[in-house]
């Protein structure tokens, strides 16, 4: 017998589970892109976005994956032959730091291993070691979708605070935004990038970035920038065409517009506190599974781990066939074991992942 019957359940850590209330709002006609309605409600978009982040600050929309918000993050900010520090704790800080020396930019590579967060002390040292300030960005994931490790940012800001050093903080907010708390302007991040299909519960295709008057700053003097990603274009625009330089993600829109409008009426910090209970649920599970052989959520210390998705470690190659047991007799899909390579025969096959976005 077999329970997978009814709808299929996709338990991956994005694209998240999308509510019938924003598919319904992208069942629709197309609108008229020029006046009206729908040009009326992209300033409330803005405002909600930016209520979400906790900033008073500017938030600008791409066409575009989190990889896009990634690039529009760091063309607006450097120069090519500049030099950034690259946090990681998985794949995707990684995949940044890959992106900026595509871009020309000089990048030292901080791995702190897949089941920890950013050191704070470990990274004080370097920028100790750093009194030119040749440093001109420090690249910071909150959550990795990969290993699901959460950094404290806040201790990051401090570390930068307490060398006097003036590197711009980027962050990415790609798989935590609207999961786990973020504190934009309260945790001095100067640049945020997020994606709308994770804790904005709309399909994949917007990126977001936001960023302070000191990144505006750095973009007087960036040469990496181009035509598309110029934060300033889209930023206040005087024609509405400008908002996405072309023609607007008209249906991604509604969708957002009603995942923002659950978001309010439900409040964020109770968003968090759903998010956290769902992960401590989840914990709880692995923790009696285990007891009878070596399943166990990848970080070790639960204060080091996301509310958005647990990274899960369990035999050599267990995770690719429990995955597909799951997805025939239950009707739910697990996330594969994403960058988590421990060798070349596994490939990744020793871990999946849970998300509870």
């Amino acid at each position: 017998m077999s329970l997978a019957n009814g709808r299929h359940y996709l338990a991956i850590p994005g694209p998240s589970v999308m509510p019938e209330r924003v598919l319904n709002a992208m069942h629709c006609a197309a609108p008229n892109i020029y006046e009206g309605p729908f040009v009326e409600m992209m300033p409330a978009i803005l405002r909600d976005l930016k209520s979400v982040a906790r900033t008073k600050h500017d938030a600008v929309i791409y066409i575009a994956n989190g990889h896009g918000a990634w690039e529009a993050a760091l063309a607006n900010v450097l120069s090519r032959g500049d030099k950034v520090l690259a946090l990681a704790t998985g794949r995707f800080a990684r995949g940044w730091s890959e992106m900026a020396e595509s871009l020309g930019v000089d990048v030292e590579l901080v791995d702190f291993g897949p089941q920890a967060p950013v050191d704070p002390d470990r990274l004080a040292e370097r920028l100790a070691a750093d009194p030119s300030h040749q440093i001109r960005a420090v690249l910071c994931v909150h959550v990795d979708t990969s290993t699901s490790v959460r950094t404290d940012v806040a201790a990051v800001r401090s570390a930068l605070d307490a060398a006097g050093h003036p590197a711009l903080l980027l962050v990415d907010c790609i798989a935590s935004l609207a999961c786990d708390p973020f504190e934009m302007d309260l945790w001095g991040t100067d640049v945020m990038v997020a994606g709308c299909q994770k804790g904005l519960m709309t399909p994949p295709g917007l990126g977001i970035v936001y960023y302070n008057d000191k990144a505006d700053r750095a973009r007087s003097r960036a040469n990496c920038v181009t035509h598309y990603w110029d934060w300033r274009r889209r930023t206040n625009p005087a024609m509405y065409y400008h908002y996405f330089d072309g023609t607007a993600p008209t249906h991604h829109l509604y969708g957002l517009r009603a995942a923002l409008d659950m978001i309010s009426e439900e409040g964020l910090e109770a968003v968090w506190a759903r998010h956290a209970s769902l992960a401590r649920g989840v914990w709880a599970a692995l923790e009696t599974w285990g007891t009878r052989g070596g399943l166990r959520p990848n970080v070790p210390d639960a204060r080091d781990r996301s509310h958005a998705v647990t990274s899960v470690r369990v035999g050599p190659g267990q995770g690719s066939a429990l995955r597909a047991w799951v997805a025939e007799n239950t009707g739910v899909t697990l996330g594969i074991g994403l960058g988590m390579e421990t060798t070349e025969a596994t490939r990744g096959d020793d871990v999946f992942r849970i998300g509870h976005m």
